[in-house]
């Protein structure tokens, strides 16, 4: 019986060394979402990763809307991949359920090093005391519009002063003298984006201070539903039918030269910039119409990088995140279409080398600058319902299901139900 016992235990242990191998020989995953263009750029990085520091990566990726969707279910069952992108919109509920890493050691023990990134940069990813995501680059939103498209319809391109109702009319005239839509109804549908510049512009924010309602009037929804319906009645825009289903960013009007703006991120603005220019020409960014009055805009996180808080591949996760924030060969290679580097030694290595795409970005951070005032707070748990209902009632405004009034309405009382509870 002894010796049957050293036997098994000599198995056992066999086995114990065996998975342990197994598990060092696996793959770091890493996880993001993205469009096809967006993709290239993580690959590009994860091979270049993988050479440089010999480290194995799997990459898992996704459409926006799919990304929540699969991380809420990998959360779910304890399998969340070692590194994951995080948006502000989310980031927060993400900690309060405890599923990040605090990423303070790390830093203290120079696996990440921050030494020459201002604190501006670092405070978005902190809560309560923590560090629990690095910010990928600064960001903001913007109106970017087709300049050879409107200087050939005999118009000017807008500047940064426009007001929302100049905008509009814009709109209207760029349709009415080319057929063509003066806008994309994508970005105007978006809740995080235009409509949180409308309403900073207005005067208030998404949330109240509480975040248990919403933090604006009633009327400043109405108005804007008032105004995207004149638009799109009048064809200035594309049909509500045809925003129904993420088609992803390469089939939106904008990118095929079918729209003479659209709202974006800066990054992406320099991603529509190179889908666009040898085609249709050059683009330039503005702020969002209205908001030079009232300091409407902000600058963000383009998005933030995690590791997740039970990881198995913890410092090669850091050393993905360290690699990112002060590469240069990383850095090179993105060349600010994930926003401005954090690092001010990269941020002018960076600057150095511009692309035009990358220029128009850089050039328009540093303008709008001066229309930001300060960062929301990171949203409540319910803003992912919240953003849902919004383009819901924006849709269904649209289709003539509701007026703008009924709609408004109808999307206060939801929010406050499910902000409430």
């Amino acid at each position: 019986m002894k010796k049957l016992c050293t036997v098994l235990m000599a198995v056992l242990l066999a086995a114990l060394v065996l998975t342990t191998a197994m598990a060092a020989d696996e793959p770091m995953r890493m996880t993001w979402w993205g469009s096809e263009s967006s993709n290239k750029i993580y690959l590009g990085v994860s091979d270049m990763f993988s050479q440089e520091l010999g480290i194995e990566v799997e990459n898992e990726y996704l459409s926006w809307d799919d990304y929540w969707t699969k991380l809420n279910t990998l959360a779910a069952a304890n399998d969340l991949p070692d590194s994951l992108r995080m948006d502000l919109a989310y980031i927060k509920s993400y900690v309060d359920k405890g599923l990040l890493m605090d990423l303070t050691e790390l830093v203290e023990k120079g696996l990440i090093d921050l030494s020459d990134v201002p604190e501006s940069a670092i405070s978005g990813g902190m809560f309560d005391g923590g560090l629990y995501a690095i910010n990928a680059g600064s960001n903001s939103i913007g109106m970017l519009y087709n300049v050879k498209m409107i200087t050939d319809a005999g118009m000017e391109v807008p500047g940064h002063e426009l007001t929302w109702a100049e905008f509009e009319q814009f709109v209207l005239d760029f349709y009415a003298k080319t057929g063509i839509y003066g806008s994309d109804l994508w970005g105007l549908r978006d809740y995080n984006g235009t409509f949180r510049a409308y309403v900073r512009s207005n005067g208030g924010q998404l949330y109240n201070e509480a975040q248990d309602n919403l933090g604006f009037e009633q009327q400043i929804l109405v108005d804007y539903l008032n105004s995207i319906k004149r638009l799109h009645d009048a064809g200035a825009v594309q049909n509500v039918s045809e925003i129904t289903v993420d088609v992803g960013r390469e089939n939106q009007p904008y990118s095929k030269g079918q729209a003479a703006s659209i709202t974006t991120t800066t990054d992406s603005g320099t991603t529509y910039y190179s889908m666009v220019k040898d085609t249709f020409g050059p683009s330039v960014l503005r702020i969002i119409p209205g908001s030079a009055e009232n300091k409407g805009m902000w600058v963000k996180p383009s998005q933030f990088m995690a590791i997740a808080k039970d990881a198995e591949h913890v410092e090669e996760a850091a050393a993905y995140i360290n690699y990112w924030t002060n590469s240069e060969s990383c850095n090179e290679f993105i060349s600010g279409r994930r926003g401005v580097p954090i690092s001010n030694k990269m941020a002018s290595f960076v600057g150095s080398k511009l692309d035009e795409a990358s220029k128009m970005t850089f050039d328009y951070m540093v303008e709008m600058a001066a229309y930001a005032s300060e960062l929301y707070d990171p949203d409540p748990i319910a803003h992912s319902e919240v953003d849902a209902e919004f383009s819901t009632t924006f849709q269904s405004v649209l289709f003539g299901e509701m007026t703008p009034e009924e709609g408004a309405k109808h999307f206060f009382e939801f929010a406050a139900k499910v902000l409430g509870e």
